[in-house]
Order: structure tokens, then C-alpha cells, then sequence
């Protein structure tokens, strides 16, 4: 799930989008190119460079919602709701809503969630995961080192290495705890420029992502749910811009990066205007 690290401003009910399911711990947004829409939808995953191809404005972080019964996934891990049709709240919804605040109405008789809004000084922190929310980024065992200690020989990582916006943690041997950006397009060879302080061997265990700290490309969740940074998505032609403040690699199924969207994701249009 993605949680606040730092930085919202406040805490609002918000409607869902007719027809959605919306999860918590999910980054919700707005889609800007369909006007028609009177709700927010799980935060797409980002098309073209910059998310120049869609136009979704990244809104908030859904901490709960206004179900009586919330209803919960074993595939995505979270409670969510489940918006009805257009016509839904005229006979009657289907379930009972609750606890709904601010200046709606309790009889409104649609799905609501409550979000921690976001800007683009908002620090949020997401796990790191496989294309899934359940699925944990895969472990490198090397078969062979560099007695130079800028290159090892794995098992084939997840994604398909961008040089330069990739990162390559040490887990187990001589360098264990080393963190270093890859300058590679290999999935089982990978390079740094930096070298580690030792030899690497074989044995020694690594890990991979597709993110860095500092400015990096980052793609977000699924289909389905934005709750994740997708450990399998190669940061080459589709992905969110964001700043990475932080990134820990260190424990098997509890890797997160916190972040923050740099700021012209807020503004679509424009990034579209300089991409095409």
C-alpha cells in the first residue's frame, strides 16, 4: 500500500468514478481528457514519456472509504468499493454507505472514498514489487564477480535494465549493503561505473530495480490498483517523472522508495505539448 511519508495538506471525501472499484492504499487521480467523468478512478499506469500520452492528474492516497461492509481482495491485499451504475441511486444502492463527512450529503447512496490529498511537495512512500502487489521483486545470486568490483554475472532480474536509471543493491558478500546506479541493458549482467569496495563473487547475493535516487522514471501499480512501484517495468518509453528521496533495498519482500511527483505530472497538457 502507499502511505503519506510527508506533506499533505489535508484529508477529503471524494467520489468514485461510475463503475470502479477503488482500493485503499491506492494513488487515485483524476482523467482530465474524459470530462464526462464525475469521480476519481485508481491512478492509471503512466503512458509515454512523462505520462505524456494520458492525461491523469495524480489527486490523493485513499485511506478509507464510506462502505458499511467494505469489501476486501486477497489479490490486491486492501479493502476497497465498488461504484454502481448511473442509475443506482435512484431505486436504491445495492449496500449500505456510512460515515461519509464534509459537505455531501448522507443520502447521496454512491461510493465514496476518503483521500489524503497530494501535491507535488507531498513525499509518499510505495513498496516495490513484481506486477503485482503480491509478487516480490526477484533475488540475484551471482555466478560469476569482477575482481575490479564493477560487475556481476546473475539469474536474470525482472525488467530490462535502462543504463544509467537503474539501481543495483548488494543483499549478501563482501559489498553487503552497497548500493549502486547500473550503467547496463543486461538482465543478467549487470555494470556500475562506481566500484564497489570489494572484490565481487560468486555466491554474493544482489538485487534490482528500475528506479534511482534522485530523478528517475517509475511506473505505478496495475490495471487495477496503483498501490505499488512495478518492479518489472522497464523505465525506457512509459513512466511517471518523480524525485526519489529515498531508497531501501536492504529486507526481502519490504523493499520501498518515497518519492514525490515532480510537478509538471500536474499539468498534462503541458507535458504532452513537449513530448509530441
Amino acid at each position: 500500500m502507499i502511505t503519506i511519508a510527508h506533506g499533505s495538506p489535508y484529508m477529503i471525501w471524494v467520489p468514485v468514478k461510475t463503475s470502479t472499484t477503488v482500493y485503499n492504499g491506492s494513488l487515485v487521480g483524476w482523467d482530465t481528457s474524459a470530462a464526462a467523468d464525475e469521480g476519481v478512478l485508481p491512478l492509471p499506469a503512466a503512458a509515454g514519456v512523462g505520462n505524456a500520452t494520458n492525461y491523469d492528474v495524480p489527486f490523493g492516497v485513499v485511506i478509507g472509504n464510506n462502505e458499511k461492509n467494505p469489501i476486501y481482495s486477497t489479490t490486491y491485499l486492501a479493502e476497497g468499493t465498488t461504484q454502481g451504475g448511473t442509475a443506482d441511486p435512484h431505486g436504491g444502492p445495492a449496500r449500505e454507505y456510512v460515515g461519509l463527512e464534509g459537505p455531501w450529503s448522507k443520502n447521496e447512496g454512491t461510493s465514496f472514498v476518503k483521500i489524503a490529498v497530494i501535491t507535488p511537495s507531498t513525499i509518499l512512500r510505495a513498496p516495490i514489487r513484481l506486477g503485482a502487489i503480491g509478487t516480490n521483486i526477484t533475488e540475484l545470486t551471482a555466478t560469476s564477480g569482477s575482481a575490479s568490483g564493477v560487475t556481476a554475472t546473475t539469474n536474470a532480474c525482472g525488467f530490462t535494465p535502462v543504463a544509467s536509471m537503474c539501481t543495483i543493491y548488494c543483499r549478501k558478500g563482501a559489498n553487503a549493503g552497497v548500493y549502486r546506479i547500473t550503467s547496463d541493458t543486461s538482465t543478467t549482467v549487470a555494470a556500475w561505473d562506481v566500484a564497489m569496495p570489494a572484490d565481487t563473487a560468486a555466491g554474493d547475493v544482489f538485487v534490482r530495480v528500475p528506479i534511482k535516487i534522485g530523478h528517475s522514471y517509475m511506473q505505478l501499480g496495475d490495471s487495477a490498483v496503483c498501490s505499488f512501484i512495478d518492479g518489472s517495468a522497464t523505465p525506457a518509453s512509459n513512466y511517471w517523472q518523480v524525485m526519489v528521496t529515498r531508497l531501501d533495498l536492504r529486507e526481502k519482500g519490504k523493499e520501498f522508495a518515497e518519492f514525490y511527483f515532480i510537478g509538471t505530472s500536474f499539468m498534462p497538457q503541458l507535458v504532452s505539448q513537449a513530448t509530441t
